[in-house]
C-alpha cells in the first residue's frame, strides 16, 4: 500500500512538472470580425425621395455594429461634398456622423478636393483619416497631410490582436473630373506600380500584418466582366496578400469575388451599407483568416434621434425648406436616360446663368450681342421633380458651386466650344436656346433668338457672349482651356457670382416650371 502510494505521488509529481502546453493542449478559438462599408455618402444629410438621410442611415449602421463586437467601419470616400445643404454647413453635420459611426478610415476620394486643399487639410482630414497610397507631389514623394494605409487592430476572445491594414487609392481619373484650380501641386499616379505594389511590400517586410484590404475610391460595376472599371486597375484582386477590395466611384451596387478576393461596393448617397465577414480562428499561436460571407443592405431602420436633430438644426437655420417655385411636371436630368441630349434641368440652368449677366454686366453694350449659357453635363446632379420646389431641392441640382463667368467670343471659337461639348465624353455639354445646324456631325451653322424675339445668325465673326460654371474655362472634364484665354470679361467675372446661388435665385423668380415650358436647343441636320 505504502508503495502504490509512492507510485501515485511519482505520477502526479511528474504531470506537474510537465510544461503547461504538452499537460493540455490549446482550444482553438473563433472569432467573427466585421468590416461594415460605406461610399460616396456625398453630404446626403436630408431624408428626401430614396435618400435615407442621416438620421437612417447612422441608425443603420450602428444596429449593425451591434450585431458583431469586432466591427470596423470605414468610408469610400466622396464624403461630404455633392449636396446643397452640405455646401451651405461646410460639412455639418459631417464630423458628428463619423464620431457616432466610429468610422477609423476612409478613401481619398476626387470630391474631396472640391473645396480646395486648405478645407480638407485643416478641416475634414482633421475628424477623418484619409488615406491614399497613390497621391504624390512630384511622383514620387506624399504630401504630409495623408498617409498611404492605416492599421486598425482588433483585441480577440483569447487576447491576443489581429492587425488589418487598409491601403488607400484613388481614381486616377480625378485629374480631369475635379476642378484643375483644386489640384495644383499633387499628381494621381497608376494604382499599382508606385502604390499598391510598394505598399504591400512595405507591409510585409514590417511583417505582423493579418489582413490587408484595399480601400479603393476607384469605380466598379456588376455590369462590367472584370468587375473593376478602370483599364490600370484591374490587376490589383489578382497581387498577392489582398484579403478584399472595397471600391467606390461609379455609384453602383458591387458583390462579387475576383480571383477568390471579395469586391465590394454600396451605391451612394448612404442607400445601402456593405458588410464583409471574416473568420479568425486562433490555435497554438497560429492564425488562419477566412472569409465568410458579404452583403449589401439596403438601408431600413429608425431614425436616430440624435443625428435627425443635427440635421433639423441647419435645414431651419438656412430656411432650406422654403418653397422658390412649383413644377408641373418631372423635369430630368439623368446620366442614364438623357446623357446625350440637352435636357430641360439643363436648359433651366444655363438661362439662370444668361439672366444673372443681363441683370449684373457692368458693360451695358455687351447686352446687345447674343448671350450663350453653358454648363457640363456632370455638374448638374438631379432632376427636379413634380411639386413644390425648395431650396434644398434647387440646390442640389448645382451642389459643388463655383463661379459663373462670362468670356467674350466670336461665332468661330462659338462653334469649336459647342462641338467639344457635343463630343464629351461625360454628356452633352447643356446650352441655353441655340439653333445648330450639322454638317454631318459638325457644326456648321448657328442662329440665336434674342429676347424679344428677333431670329440672327452667328457667323464665324460674329461677336457673342459666353457664361458658364468656371470648371469648364479651368479644364474639368478636359475641355480646351485655349479657348477662353485672354478673353474674360473681367467687369463681371471679379463678382463671383456663384452657380448655385444664380440658379435659385433665377427659379425663385419663376412661378411654374414644366418641360414644356423651358426652351431647348434646336439640332437640325441639314446636310
Amino acid at each position: 500500500m505504502k508503495r502504490q502510494s509512492v507510485l501515485i505521488f511519482s505520477i502526479l509529481f511528474t504531470c506537474l512538472c510537465l510544461p503547461l502546453t504538452a499537460q493540455v493542449k490549446e482550444v482553438a478559438t473563433l472569432d467573427t470580425l466585421s468590416i461594415l462599408t460605406f461610399n460616396d455618402f456625398h453630404g446626403s444629410f436630408v431624408e428626401d425621395g430614396g435618400v435615407p438621410g442621416a438620421g437612417q442611415f447612422v441608425q443603420m449602421v450602428l444596429d449593425e455594429k451591434a450585431k458583431h463586437p469586432h466591427t470596423i467601419v470605414v468610408s469610400g470616400g466622396d464624403n461630404f461634398s455633392g449636396s446643397y445643404y452640405s455646401l451651405i454647413t461646410k460639412g455639418r453635420p459631417l464630423p458628428e456622423m463619423f464620431e457616432m459611426l466610429g468610422v477609423e478610415v476612409s478613401a481619398l476620394g476626387n470630391h474631396e478636393f472640391d473645396w480646395g486643399i486648405s478645407f480638407l487639410v485643416d478641416s475634414a482630414a482633421r475628424y477623418t483619416p484619409y488615406i491614399s497610397a497613390n497621391v504624390t507631389t512630384n511622383g514620387s514623394d506624399q504630401p504630409d497631410w495623408i498617409e498611404p494605409y492605416k492599421i486598425v487592430e482588433r483585441t480577440l476572445k483569447n487576447g491576443e490582436v489581429i492587425r488589418v491594414a487598409f491601403v488607400g487609392l484613388i481614381t486616377t481619373e480625378t485629374v480631369y473630373q475635379t476642378n484643375p484650380v483644386n489640384l495644383k501641386g499633387l499628381q494621381f499616379i497608376h494604382p499599382l506600380g508606385a502604390a499598391a505594389t510598394q505598399t504591400l511590400y512595405k507591409l510585409k517586410k514590417e511583417g505582423a500584418i493579418d489582413m490587408i484590404v484595399l480601400l479603393a475610391h476607384i469605380g466598379s460595376s456588376m455590369r462590367n466582366p472584370g468587375r473593376l472599371t478602370e483599364e490600370n486597375t484591374k490587376v490589383l484582386p489578382y497581387l498577392e496578400g489582398i484579403d478584399a477590395i472595397i471600391t467606390a466611384h461609379t455609384h453602383e451596387v458591387v458583390l462579387d469575388k475576383i480571383n477568390n478576393v471579395p469586391v465590394i461596393q454600396v451605391g451612394s448617397l448612404g442607400k445601402y451599407v456593405g458588410k464583409l465577414l471574416f473568420q479568425v480562428r486562433s490555435e497554438d499561436g497560429m492564425r488562419e483568416i477566412s472569409f465568410l460571407s458579404g452583403d449589401t443592405l439596403h438601408t431600413s431602420a429608425g431614425r436616430n434621434p440624435e443625428m435627425v436633430e443635427l440635421v433639423d438644426h441647419y435645414m431651419e437655420k438656412h430656411q432650406l425648406n422654403r418653397v422658390l417655385t412649383v413644377a408641373k411636371d418631372d423635369l430630368i436630368h439623368n446620366r442614364k436616360i438623357n446623357q446625350w441630349e440637352y435636357t430641360p434641368v439643363g436648359m433651366l440652368v444655363t438661362s439662370a446663368y444668361v439672366d444673372c449677366f443681363r441683370e449684373k454686366n457692368k458693360e451695358p453694350e455687351l447686352n446687345e450681342l447674343p448671350v450663350i449659357g453653358m454648363n457640363h453635363y456632370g455638374g448638374i446632379r438631379t432632376s427636379i421633380f413634380k411639386g413644390e420646389v425648395t431650396i434644398l431641392r434647387a440646390g442640389n441640382v448645382l451642389p459643388f458651386g463655383g463661379d459663373v463667368v462670362a468670356y467674350r467670343f466670336d461665332g468661330k471659337r462659338l462653334k469649336a466650344l459647342l462641338q467639344e461639348g457635343r463630343t464629351n465624353s461625360t454628356g452633352y455639354m447643356q446650352v441655353s436656346p441655340v439653333e445648330m445646324r450639322l454638317k454631318g456631325d459638325q457644326v456648321d451653322q448657328l442662329y440665336w433668338t434674342s429676347p424679344e424675339g428677333k431670329r440672327m445668325e452667328i457667323t464665324d465673326s460674329t461677336p457673342c457672349i459666353v457664361v458658364l460654371d468656371q470648371f469648364i474655362t479651368a479644364g474639368g472634364d478636359g475641355y480646351n482651356t485655349s479657348l477662353f484665354d485672354t478673353y474674360g470679361i473681367d467687369s463681371f467675372n471679379a463678382q463671383h457670382n456663384e452657380t448655385t446661388r444664380t440658379f435659385i435665385d433665377y427659379l425663385a423668380k419663376q412661378k411654374t416650371i414644366s418641360t414644356k415650358a423651358v426652351l431647348t436647343p434646336k439640332v437640325i441636320d441639314s446636310f
